[in-house]
């Protein structure tokens, strides 16, 4: 089955019936299907959410059969059992509690998700906490972007907008490293130079419209 015919059986919005990730995760996940081990998800859908409540994380442990699946939410009602390979932990997202714990509960941080508060602030704060940590090779999700300048959320376009040029900025090289001569080939920077963590490990930056897909380099 397709990525998008698990979505529409299970109920995420991720699906074509609503937003139409599923036709963007598609081309970025289905390279990767057999060889994904662990897939972290922010948001699982609580009380309060109005689809269905660990829709999603079923999709994924489905489409990735080799994978374990874990979800975090701060509402402690989507603590449920959602089927095999996949855990729940409670928790805010911006917790580093709640997020090495989510961690250590897979066997290899190969995809991460975040589908969580969709508060800018926060979403930045996960994001730097947790792209250290995706191994290399792995690819970064940050999902319904169309949020992002949401006011009843306290979101501010230029919070996010700022994360965007920081990752271009990492994946172009900053100006003093150009200035050293290394514009032709990256592989050949000189180990003594200071790279910071994106200029060293921003493989691509993918904007799609809801979605950004941040890769992490091999090596």
């Amino acid at each position: 089955m397709t990525l998008d015919e698990y979505a529409i059986e299970y109920g995420t919005d991720k699906a074509s019936t609503h937003h139409n990730y599923t036709a963007i995760y598609e081309r970025v996940f289905s390279p990767v299907r057999e060889s994904t081990k662990g897939l972290l998800e922010i948001g699982i859908g609580g009380v309060n959410y109005k689809g269905v409540a660990g829709s999603s994380l079923r999709m994924w442990a489905s489409y990735f059969s080799n994978a374990q699946v874990v979800g975090v939410d701060i509402d402690p009602s989507a603590d449920k059992d959602y089927g095999d390979r996949v855990s729940v932990v409670i928790g805010d997202q911006t917790r580093r509690s709640t997020l090495d714990k989510a961690l250590g509960l897979l066997p290899s941080v190969d995809i991460i998700v975040d589908d969580g508060a969709h508060i800018n602030n926060l979403t930045v704060a996960t994001f730097e906490y947790l792209w250290p940590r995706l191994r290399p090779g792995g690819i970064y999700v940050i999902e319904d972007t169309v949020c992002v300048g949401e006011l009843r959320l306290g979101n501010t376009r230029a919070q996010t907008e700022q994360l965007v040029l920081t990752l271009l900025r990492g994946l172009e090289v900053n100006g003093r490293i150009m200035a050293k001569g290394n514009a032709a080939d990256f592989y050949k920077i000189n180990p003594d130079y200071v790279l910071n963590d994106y200029e060293r490990w921003v493989e691509s930056v993918e904007l799609y419209r809801g979605v950004y897909v941040i890769r992490k380099r091999e090596k």
